[in-house]
């Protein structure tokens, strides 16, 4: 079949049928669970030179820039949707004033255990008022296959990331929703 027309409407049929739960998670939960899951895909804005970084929550710290709005989420949204490729699941992290900050898939590489039990104790929610993504921040994004690195040093939990190794229906899997979601992958 013809290139563009392979991908034509790719968005629309994207997404079939989705649900959402919405439930309000302190950065602490979040940067405590998410070294469990294993590899999943991860989409998150480039960081602007110059823009304002906020605190941290107290005894957390990242590696990197790029792994920053994780410490504004106050809010996530786990959806679960029926689309044409088949079964997806992901997490919107979502801060105080309604701005999506980054976007986490499952992948069949990714430990659904630890997925589970990371929000077992969160408090759900009335959707908040929050700014979908939209084109331009699915542009400034990319999509990166990453493990979640978790470590204590001197007080202080550390989030950091590292690229994984996956089997090669992940690396399938995390290609489809790159392209449904048109965003670049990280090489």
């Amino acid at each position: 079949m013809f290139g563009w027309l392979a991908s034509f409407g790719v968005q629309q049929r994207a997404r079939t049928g989705s649900t959402t739960r919405w439930l309000a998670v302190p950065p602490r939960t979040l940067v405590e669970g998410l070294g469990q899951l294993g590899g999943v895909l991860y989409l998150a804005p480039r960081p602007t030179p110059g823009a304002a970084t906020p605190l941290p929550p107290a005894g957390c710290l990242v590696e990197n820039t790029e792994l920053a709005p994780l410490l504004c989420t106050q809010y996530v949204g786990l959806t679960c949707a029926i689309t044409a490729e088949g079964p997806r699941e992901w997490l919107d992290c979502v801060a105080q004033g309604g701005d999506t900050l980054a976007r986490i898939y499952l992948l069949p590489d990714t430990d659904y255990l630890a997925w589970d039990g990371l929000f077992a104790g969160a408090t759900p929610v009335e959707a908040p008022s929050r700014r979908a993504p939209d084109r331009e921040w699915l542009r400034a994004s990319r999509a990166r296959v990453l493990s979640f690195q978790r470590r204590r040093l001197v007080g202080f939990d550390v989030l950091g990331a590292r690229e994984v190794a996956i089997s090669s229906l992940g690396r399938g899997v995390a290609r489809d929703i790159a392209v449904s979601e048109s965003v670049a992958m990280a090489s």
